[in-house]
């Protein structure tokens, strides 16, 4: 069996909606076991080796929501006739992740079955947080950090860019806070709508919610900012957000309320993007690296090249960026598992090749009287007054790229 492929149980006892949503599912890639009843779905299967539970409400001998308390953490989503408020309220209250209404639409059901399995994946696995792993001087003060928010009931505001690690930190002070043993919740706050907002109040009051955290809270719309503050202050679960844009500085300008703002402002936490901590990046490909090799059941490795290569890239993306390419690297590879800067998609003009350039092309460097670096240092500090960086990349033998990176690397401003 694919082990990339999440696993689902399904248990309706009528046949027809049965076959159609299994059709569904597997059309969507999931693979999927089925039960007509609560008590086979507990007799035939080990129910901890799935990532979804959907069951339908009315069932012979018992109510789905009968799994719920007999299956741990795994999630349950439950299908259900009678749509109406009290009746989800009630669901979510016995600990369901998610209800759907009969008849119900095929895109509806499958979009809450990627948003359960998500948020739930990211619960079940928080103490292998991946995005979290690093021996950076920065790392190391957010961990810090973590450890003492995590400690308070403040809100908490995360600034720092796409891909950086945000939603991981957001994560990580909730699971080391007192309510880390309840519910995790995000929302994007880009997609979300006003029925979002008012469903979120209203499971609110089922009380499971340790932390709602409100991820890119610069992108909600003025009209909807008052529902936003009520749902903060009517509730007692800890409020984290995250945002890409200053907020203070928006409050200012009028486009965002100035009370939202200091109420999600008690602490705040910035994150530095990842070339700002380049030494993060070795940690962290081996922790993905050992992550895809488990997923794909044989070694992976990364040769002495492509660590050059990781290292010295920009990385505009962040983490997100790196995870991606040595996810699509792990997959377009065979068993032997080598990881070469060719699979990376690096280009052969590379810093590695135009340092071999410049090593071949500077004798001093050859002779062992300086180092790369040294030489590097030596001839911008000495040129550069005289020189655009066109005109020393060129002769130093590598490009501008290069040079720019070198220069961050090194701490060697013009």
């Amino acid at each position: 069996m694919d082990k990339l492929k999440k696993k689902i149980l399904l248990v309706e006892d009528e046949d027809v909606i049965r076959s159609s949503l299994v059709k569904l599912l597997e059309r969507h890639n999931y693979v999927v076991s089925e039960a007509i009843s609560v008590r086979s779905a507990l007799d035939r299967f080990n129910t901890n080796e799935f990532d979804l539970i959907i069951s339908d409400l009315r069932l012979p001998g018992g109510s789905g929501s009968d799994l719920i308390g007999n299956v741990g953490s795994i999630p349950v989503i439950i299908m259900t006739s009678y749509a109406s408020l009290r009746s989800a309220v009630d669901i979510m209250r016995q600990g369901a992740a998610d209800y759907i209404s009969k008849p119900f639409d095929h895109d509806e059901l499958i979009q809450a079955v990627k948003r359960v399995i998500q948020e739930y994946g990211i619960d079940a696995n928080a103490g292998k947080n991946s995005l979290i792993w690093g021996e950076s001087p920065e790392t190391l003060k957010t961990l810090h950090a973590i450890r003492i928010l995590a400690s308070t009931d403040n809100s908490v505001l995360i600034r720092g860019e796409n891909g950086s690690g945000k939603k991981a930190v957001a994560l990580a002070i909730h699971n080391a806070s007192k309510n880390g043993v309840k519910t995790f919740c995000p929302i994007n706050c880009i997609t979300a709508n006003e029925a979002n907002y008012e469903y979120l109040i209203d499971m609110a009051d089922c009380g499971r919610i340790g932390s709602l955290f409100l991820e890119n809270l610069c992108e909600v719309p003025l009209n909807l900012q008052p529902l936003v503050l009520k749902l903060i202050e009517t509730n007692s679960f800890r409020c984290i957000a995250s945002s890409l844009k200053d907020l203070q500085l928006l409050s200012e300008l009028g486009t965002f309320r100035k009370d939202l703002f200091l109420k999600i402002n008690g602490s705040s936490l910035e994150i530095k993007p990842l070339r700002e901590r380049s030494a993060d990046i070795v940690p962290l490909c081996k922790h993905f690296i050992d992550i895809f090799s488990k997923e794909m059941g044989y070694q992976l490795s990364l040769s002495e090249e492509s660590f050059n290569h990781l290292v010295r890239n920009p990385w505009p993306g962040n983490i997100s960026e790196l995870k991606n390419r040595l996810n699509q690297a792990a997959l377009s590879i065979g068993c032997d598992g080598t990881i070469t800067p060719e699979i990376l998609g690096f280009k052969e003009d590379s810093i590695v090749i135009q340092e071999r350039k410049l090593i071949s092309s500077n004798p001093n460097i050859q002779e062992g009287k300086a180092s790369v670096e040294e030489y590097l240092i030596q001839y911008v500090l000495k040129n550069q007054s005289q020189m655009n960086e066109t005109t020393l990349a060129k002769n130093l033998g590598i490009s501008r790229k290069s040079l720019w990176q070198r220069r961050k690397k090194l701490g060697v401003s013009r």
